[in-house]
């Protein structure tokens, strides 16, 4: 064990114990806090010096699932609609331990990359001495692909939707290049990307791939600890500021045609003319916008008292919604929640709201507390496997390893279901092989 893991555990233990005795928590809540911090710190030393989406996706869980749902137990227990339905004891022992499991899964040594990021790093290095362009031919099929998405056919929405997440991979290659300005022009694009984030009223996408792009530009920049504080504090400022006027930007969106001076506006009247961003109603609205476990806590109050265990139905539709075509599957899932959300947890989703069950959810709706525990390992697992073949094609391919955002945008979240899960993974792999295959055979560019 090295002196950082030594340094995380102690500190881990400290929280928990701290947390138990002073906070009054559940013990098994403050053993959760503790996992928190656990991997909220290995994620800090390690950035910079490493590419480990893993722990960004451990530290998305676990806020959701675990420091959200004590937040609303301690501080918001009687809301009407995202109540935590079952005992904080019931939930925890089971939340915690799946977590656990899931983070074991991720972690199983057998499947560990046996490579090192900052040899591949070298490797795209030398690629961009022999092919300059390749940050602005990804810009711009990002660009073209994100206009296009809206104003083609259902079937190609998705499509589209992949390749428009090569615009942020260009960026990544755009601070790597040899160009005059980078640091300037990459913030003018973050920002306009910003804008049509705010057009489209949709933050969420755009906010996992600035996580991703703080993992990265601090790997490429090997940046210090002083810098890395900062940019991390802004990352929360900036969420925060997102998750505090978000709702209301998007109710009142569709009436204002400046959709920045709108956005501003707001963010002026929360955090600068407004003294109410601190009282209780704000607090309960940033619990509830982080805290998934109430979903979870439904299902588990409502499967199977009301609605039996489903067995394995909803991944099998999951998996075939993903592999084969609705021809010759009709009846197979789509994604959107509403009738699985109704299903396992008895509430009506009104108009085109939609919330999904998340994996943790879904896995108890499937085999209950022992076998969805067990379930959430082998889903770690096979996410530590994908990981690991990328990284192992990554050998010969050097500039996979800035693919994988595009690869685990939707499988990094929370609160997904598992049909979305699958079918993102499954379909960007095939979008990442067929622009590899076109930059080869069209541009003759080998990436």
């Amino acid at each position: 064990m090295n002196q950082n893991t030594q340094t995380q555990l102690i500190l881990a233990v400290l929280s928990s114990l701290i947390f138990y005795l002073i906070g009054d928590l559940y013990v098994v809540s403050a053993m959760g806090i503790g996992l928190f911090v656990f991997f909220g710190i290995k994620f800090f030393l390690e950035l910079s010096h490493k590419i480990e989406i893993k722990d960004l996706m451990i530290l998305i869980a676990t806020l959701q699932w675990i420091i959200g749902p004590i937040l609303a137990y301690k501080f918001n227990p009687d809301d009407i609609f995202y109540y935590m339905a079952v005992e904080e004891n019931v939930y925890m022992n089971f939340v915690f331990t799946a977590t656990l499991l899931f983070i074991l899964g991720l972690y199983f040594p057998i499947w560990n990359k046996r490579t090192d990021e900052k040899i591949h790093l070298e490797g795209i290095k030398n690629l961009l001495k022999k092919n300059k362009n390749i940050d602005i031919i990804l810009l711009a099929i990002g660009i073209v692909s994100d206009i296009l998405v809206d104003r083609v056919p259902g079937g190609l929405k998705f499509v589209l939707f992949l390749f428009s997440g090569a615009r942020f991979i260009g960026l990544y290659f755009f601070l790597l290049n040899d160009r005059k300005n980078k640091i300037l022009l990459t913030g003018l694009i973050i920002f306009a990307l910003f804008i049509s984030a705010l057009g489209d009223a949709m933050f969420h996408e755009f906010l996992l791939w600035m996580g991703f792009f703080l993992v990265i530009v601090t790997f490429i920049y090997k940046t210090n600890n002083r810098k890395k504080i900062v940019f991390l504090s802004a990352m929360v400022l900036f969420v925060i500021i997102i998750q505090t006027v978000k709702y209301q930007f998007r109710s009142l969106s569709s009436s204002f045609t400046n959709k920045t001076e709108l956005f501003s506006t707001l963010v002026q009247e929360k955090f600068i003319d407004s003294k109410d961003y601190q009282s209780e109603t704000n607090l309960n609205a940033f619990i509830t916008r982080i805290n998934q476990g109430w979903i979870i806590a439904r299902i588990m109050s409502w499967t199977p008292a009301i609605e039996p265990f489903a067995e394995g139905e909803t991944i099998v539709k999951g998996i075939e919604a993903t592999l084969l075509p609705r021809f010759l599957a009709p009846n197979k899932a789509k994604a959107g929640g509403h009738e699985n959300f109704q299903r396992f947890t008895g509430k009506v989703l009104s108009g085109n709201t939609s919330m999904n069950l998340s994996p943790l959810g879904e896995a108890y709706a499937n085999y209950g507390i022992v076998g969805g525990a067990i379930f959430m390992f082998f889903l770690g697992a096979i996410y530590n496997f994908v990981i690991f073949m990328i990284f192992k094609n990554a050998d010969k391919r050097p500039t996979l390893i800035f693919f994988l955002p595009l690869l685990f945008l939707q499988v990094i979240k929370a609160e997904t279901d598992l049909t979305i899960v699958i079918n993102h993974l499954f379909k960007a792999i095939i979008a990442v092989i067929i622009l590899y295959t076109g930059m080869e055979k069209i541009l003759g560019i080998k990436m």
